[in-house]
């Protein structure tokens, strides 16, 4: 679990640090988070539904920067683990045992996140 969290951490830490760097230096990136900001606004879609479908899709794709960020936004959306565990489902379903073994990584996140707020 000690290996899950460090790279929870350190993935927060990337984000926040690295955003500035981003900003400055690309062309593309503050657009891609403003498309990322529209994308997830409150719409016939509640922004919980749509994390939890970026969730589905992080686990398949193997995208663990993507499942911690999603699995966070999920759960301050108001997702609840039930929610976030049909979630992992319908992505095993669509991934198979791949989306199973990074589905571990959702769980680990989720733990993680929960913590930090309650902390």
């Amino acid at each position: 679990m000690k290996f899950d969290e460090d790279k929870i951490i350190q993935s927060t830490i990337n984000r926040k640090q690295l955003k500035p760097r981003f900003s400055k230096n690309s062309n593309v990136y503050d657009s891609f988070t403003e498309l990322e900001k529209k994308a997830f606004e409150e719409g016939n879609i509640s922004k919980k539904h749509k994390e939890l479908m970026a969730l589905s899709i992080s686990i398949v794709i193997r995208c663990e920067p993507c499942i911690e960020w999603h699995v966070q936004q999920a759960y301050l959306a108001g997702a609840s683990d039930e929610e976030i565990f049909e979630t992992i489902d319908v992505a095993i379903e669509m991934g198979g045992g791949p989306a199973a073994a990074y589905s571990r990584f959702a769980l680990n996140a989720l733990d993680f996140h929960k913590k930090q707020t309650t902390n």
